[in-house]
């Protein structure tokens, strides 16, 4: 064999734009899994369909390596697990990345490296709009939860509003998607306050929209700072109709708020995961009772299994020999793909996937009522 020619084939087998060698497909993620549990039972989720695709021979006879890293929602160190899943771990596409600024952080490198982002759990219009080639978004985005969440206000014909976001990108983009869409039906917030990312000290935010009375809150932010905001405002007698974007949802945020949580507000992208006749549940909830340490079946969990679903059905179209290059065109050309219950569709001007998104009401005991 010509040296040049064996280069060539010893280059073409460390590339980590290819599938690995012994069989496996190498699949990565970076997410928050040592703060509160949403980005773990998104994971958890995916991990459950993942083992369970493994268990039934995989993709082509491939099996599928799940590799997630703890980004702890740091931007810098996003970008350094981002590397390392390609220069080392040879993934051949990023899955299931959380939180706005941490994704927005990563964005050049799918560019440089020519690796598609699927399913990010987040909303965010930075990954909507303008279009990026790399991205295929699974969820709704935040603009569409803010729509859904003003309309239901004004169908309950709630006027004295107040609006809680978070100062980084993606407080800013629930912020502008409640006001473009208040603004449109005549309507407007009364007070605005908003808590820095790194403190999370939301008193002052609490004590600007307590003055107010609202009859409403519209809440973009952090799990861990929506409790402590709604918690500090029934101290003080305060029970407006709190309303959340999606990003909130896990079973262990629900449960911690105890009590406290009865009646709140929050935006659903996915469908109500204890439906089974939504085939997709049904699917989820047989894999729940086979599971050895099962997650809670919640939204959370849901979604990851879902993004799974769609992350599989990539491959399946990407052939026997999936790359990142592969991956892209097959996803490109998915059209009205229903993954059970859930359909989501792409095209080259189109990475939305799905628009779907309802509201919930918290019941007792974290339990989320429809």
């Amino acid at each position: 064999m010509p040296l040049r020619l064996s280069f060539f084939l010893l280059a073409c087998l460390i590339c980590p734009a290819l599938a690995s060698a012994d069989g496996k497909i190498v699949i990565g993620q970076s997410v928050e899994l040592s703060g509160q549990a949403t980005g773990k039972e998104n994971r958890e989720g995916a991990q459950l369909y993942f083992d369970a695709l493994n268990g039934q021979g995989g993709i082509h006879g491939k099996s599928i390596e799940f590799i997630s890293y703890d980004d702890k929602r740091d931007p810098a160190l996003t970008k350094e697990n981002t590397l390392k899943l390609i220069n080392e771990d040879h993934a051949i596409a990023l899955f299931g990345y959380r939180s706005t600024p941490t994704i927005e952080a990563i964005l050049p490198l799918l560019e440089k490296h020519a690796i598609p982002l699927i399913a990010p759990f987040s909303g965010a219009q930075s990954l909507h709009q303008p279009l990026h080639a790399h991205v295929f978004n699974l969820r709704a985005s935040y603009q569409d939860e803010a729509a859904k969440m003003v309309a239901s206000l004004a169908e309950l014909k709630l006027s004295k509003l107040a609006i809680l976001h978070q100062d980084d990108s993606f407080g800013k983009d629930g912020l502008n998607g409640f006001v473009s869409n208040l603004e449109k039906r005549g309507m407007r917030a009364a007070v605005i306050a908003k808590y820095d990312r790194k403190e999370m000290k939301v008193d002052a935010a609490v004590v600007s929209i307590a003055a107010a009375s609202p009859q409403a809150v519209l809440m973009a932010c952090t799990p861990a700072a929506c409790a402590d905001f709604i918690r500090q405002m029934q101290k003080l007698g305060q029970r407006p109709q709190f309303l959340m974007l999606s990003n909130v949802n896990s079973d262990d945020f629900f449960k911690s708020l105890g009590a406290e949580g009865r009646g709140i507000g929050v935006m659903q992208v996915m469908p109500y995961p204890r439906d089974i006749g939504i085939p997709v549940v049904k699917e989820l909830q047989k894999v729940l009772k086979s599971a050895k340490n099962p997650p809670p079946l919640s939204y959370a969990v849901l979604e990851g299994y879902v993004a799974a679903k769609l992350m599989a059905e990539a491959l399946r179209r990407a052939g026997n020999n999936p790359d990142s290059k592969k991956l892209l065109q097959a996803l490109e050309n998915m059209r009205n793909v229903d993954l059970g219950g859930v359909e989501v569709s792409y095209g080259p001007k189109d990475h939305d996937g799905s628009h779907f998104v309802e509201l919930t009401i918290v019941g007792k005991n974290g339990i989320i009522l429809r």
